[in-house]
């Protein structure tokens, strides 16, 4: 009897080993399944992180280099006044200026433009600014209303929506 009691003694010990080794076969694959899952997650994030860096620091360098271009663009505007189109910009300043503060306004210009201007128009009461560096100021009769047709002043109001339009068409965005 004896004997029979440490056979099924040995049996169960047999069978609860060989259970045990199997749960703990199944906690090791799940462990390394959940690693793996873990490990290809952290991976994917590392990955994500690096591209989202390397997209801002490629971005901030289109935006410097469309800036920088756009400063460049800035200081050279003067060199505008020796393009033929540069005349037709002011005559067309002053056909707005005409239809907006009437025929007896006076322009301020720069002593440069005085002399196209003067060329051209020579019913408009001009008057030299050395403090206008492009383009045209041009002021009701009464000194009620001015209109502002610096270039400069043009060249910044639109500044911002050049530089996104530049952007967007190099693939910035």
């Amino acid at each position: 009897m004896e004997e029979v009691r440490q056979g099924s003694n040995e049996r169960q010990k047999e069978a609860i080993r060989q259970s045990s080794e199997k749960e703990i076969d199944n906690i090791r694959k799940e462990f390394k399944s959940k690693l793996a899952s873990d490990l290809e997650i952290t991976e994917r994030r590392e990955r994500d992180s690096i591209n989202m860096e390397k997209n801002s620091m490629i971005l901030k360098k289109k935006t410097e280099i469309v800036s920088s271009l756009l400063e460049n663009l800035n200081i050279r505007l003067p060199e505008l006044r020796r393009n033929d189109k540069y005349e037709l910009i002011l005559s067309d300043s002053l056909k707005v200026a005409e239809r907006d503060l009437g025929k007896d306004f006076i322009v301020k210009c720069a002593p440069e433009d005085a002399e196209i201007l003067g060329k051209k128009m020579k019913e408009i009461k001009i008057q030299k600014d050395p403090a206008i560096r492009l383009g045209i100021i041009c002021n009701s009769a009464n000194g009620e209303r001015i209109i502002d047709f610096r270039v400069d002043r043009l060249f910044k109001e639109v500044r911002q929506e050049l530089e996104a339009m530049i952007l967007e068409n190099i693939g910035a965005n």
